[in-house]
């Protein structure tokens, strides 16, 4: 063949060539070729979804609830109204930081605290006759609780009044006997014996005063005794000795009191701190110090108190053969009351703090421990993990930070709502 026929050949057949792999193939059309494409059309359906968690960019909520491992329950929560969360019993608390373990519990028992409270008596016997307080009342310092009629007072203040006028007798003649001793008119002995009778009549009057005194009646009430004579002796003003509440009252009209009784008239206490009196049993005697933080339990419905120990007595008790350790509480209120029995919890000055919550207020849902924490009217439950733990709290080591309103009672019934409302019957969202 020539060179150029081969040239022009070799020049149609490329673009033969080119005109073929423009065209689309032909659709297959054999018995199978309906299958082959709807095969093909699934597998293009279920690609995506291969993919799915590509949707969501990271840093937003759902990639880090799969980074926590509790995204489940995470997201679940319940609303409650405040009658259902009474109803529940529900309870809160923020978090806090404490001690975990090596606390010790004791008994313990609210008293009345002892330098705010008066036994008040009559310092003389004498019969009832106004009675101005009742049980409940809210006295000051000074004011008169009942008036009674004492013969023993009048005497007294009888011989006050004698022993004032004596004085001024004696004063009188002094004068006299040293103007004439001056003058030389009279004898020395005269103005000595003078002398001496005025002292006396000094002490006599000094003793009578200090005995009303004794009696209650102070410097002026004696004036007033000495500016009116004629003024009834035999009234005696019974007066409360500290501002405070009445607690009790046994003064009734007509009654004699003695000064010596064995009963007081009134008592009076201050009712705004109080005391409580633990108990120390032997084998905690060296573990619980005055400075401890102590949490006192007083009942269901009552927040826990925390307080110090104030003192922790030298002494066992004869008969209990206990220590005695005392925790003053102030502005006490309605929360505490003289003869009410709680529970402390003390824990050693040096334990190490840790983030914590009672374990009332773990749950496990799924496998996973959770809390619930109060947000608004809602409830979540919010994963944590949990380190050391004892009869009474539990270390989180993470799910929580410092202050979270978490719910300590009645957890367990938040729980039931939460399963409830998987099926369409609870509170859950």
């Amino acid at each position: 063949m020539k060179p150029n026929s081969f040239l022009l050949l070799t020049t149609c057949m490329l673009a033969l060539s080119a005109c073929g792999q423009d065209s689309s193939p032909a659709p297959v059309t054999d018995d199978h070729g309906e299958e082959s494409a709807q095969h093909a059309g699934e597998g293009e359906t279920h690609a995506p979804d291969d993919h799915a968690g590509d949707e969501h960019p990271p840093g937003e909520d759902g990639a880090d609830e799969h980074a926590a491992g509790g995204h489940e329950t995470e997201s679940r929560s319940v609303r409650l109204t405040e009658a259902q969360q009474a109803e529940l019993g529900i309870q809160m608390a923020p978090v806090s930081s404490g001690p975990v373990a090596a606390t010790v519990e004791l008994p313990g028992e609210v008293v009345f605290d002892q330098t705010q409270l008066a036994h008040v008596s009559p310092r003389v016997s004498g019969i009832v006759r106004q009675v101005n307080a009742a049980e409940g009342d809210e006295v000051e310092a000074g004011e008169v609780l009942a008036v009674l009629e004492s013969r023993a007072l009048a005497d007294a203040k009888a011989e006050y009044l004698s022993a004032r006028e004596r004085l001024a007798l004696a004063e009188a003649s002094f004068n006299r006997e040293q103007r004439l001793w001056e003058r030389q008119i009279s004898a020395e002995q005269d103005f000595l014996d003078a002398r001496q009778a005025l002292e006396e009549a000094r002490i006599t009057l000094r003793r009578a005063s200090q005995q009303l005194e004794a009696l209650g009646v102070d410097a002026q009430e004696r004036r007033d005794i000495a500016a009116s004579p004629e003024a009834s002796l035999t009234r005696y003003g019974l007066v409360a000795p500290i501002t405070g509440t009445v607690i009790e009252r046994h003064a009734v009209l007509g009654e004699t009191l003695e000064s010596q009784g064995e009963q007081p008239a009134f008592i009076i206490a201050d009712t705004s701190t109080v005391w409580i009196n633990a108990a120390i049993y032997g084998e905690d005697l060296a573990r619980v110090n005055a400075g401890d933080s102590v949490l006192v339990e007083v009942g269901e419905g009552i927040p826990a108190i925390e307080e110090t120990i104030e003192f922790v007595s030298p002494q066992l008790g004869e008969r209990t053969r206990t220590g005695r350790a005392r925790i003053v509480v102030e502005d006490a209120g309605e929360r505490l009351r003289p003869g009410m029995f709680v529970t402390v919890f003390s824990t050693p000055a040096d334990a190490l703090p840790a983030l914590r919550v009672p374990v009332s207020a773990l749950q496990t849902i799924e496998g996973e421990t959770v809390v619930f924490r109060a947000e608004g009217d809602a409830f979540r439950a919010q994963r944590v993990e949990v380190g050391a733990r004892s009869a009474r709290f539990a270390e989180i080591t993470s799910g929580l930070t410092p202050g979270a309103i978490v719910v300590t009672e009645g957890a367990f019934a938040l729980k039931a709502e939460l399963q409830k409302g998987e099926f369409g019957d609870g509170h859950a969202h």
